[in-house]
């Protein structure tokens, strides 16, 4: 007996959970005008550098940059595990994650040690927000990028050469 009861309430209870999702589908369909089907919406979030952007910075130097992110509908601040901060130098394919630390809430700190000179570009990801919702931040780090170096038109050698040779003359009115 003790069997056939256990197997009574099994099976209930696998009834009543396999009903579950139909009912609410059903209550959704307009029977129940209270019912509205549940839609996730994508977080919107208001992303704010908290440092000059234009800024240069040098290799091998640690640089804390400072980020605010709030929920932009409802001015929350963003929580720690739901952001994720990477890193990519030039057209590297594979990007590093940044470790944040939260300096008060909605304020994240992310260490920047640029590893030489060119760009950088920072993404920042934030869990439940559509991709691409924070456009990627773009750092640029100063030096000599392989053996290139830029030099002004005035100092460059061949740029005066040419200018001797294919000169500019002077227009006479």
């Amino acid at each position: 007996m003790r069997s056939t009861s256990l197997t009574h309430w099994v099976l209930v209870l696998a009834l009543s959970s396999a009903a579950l999702p139909r009912a609410a589908a059903a209550g959704a369909g307009g029977q129940d005008p209270q019912s509205k089907p549940v839609e996730l919406q994508p977080v919107k979030v208001k992303f704010k550098p908290l440092f000059d952007v234009h800024m240069r910075f040098k290799p091998k130097k640690t640089v804390k940059l400072r980020f605010q992110l709030l929920d932009a509908v409802s001015a929350a601040p963003i929580q720690k595990e739901k952001v994720i901060f990477s890193l990519r130098h030039g057209q590297e394919t594979t990007m590093s994650t940044l470790t944040a630390r939260v300096v008060k809430p909605g304020v994240f700190e992310v260490p920047f040690t640029p590893e030489g000179p060119g760009q950088y570009t920072l993404r920042v990801l934030v869990r439940g927000a559509r991709m691409g919702e924070i456009p990627p931040l773009r750092l640029g780090v100063v030096g000599v990028v392989d053996g290139l170096t830029e030099v002004p038109a005035e100092q460059d050698a061949d740029m005066q050469r040419r200018a001797r040779t294919h000169g500019v003359r002077p227009t006479s009115r």
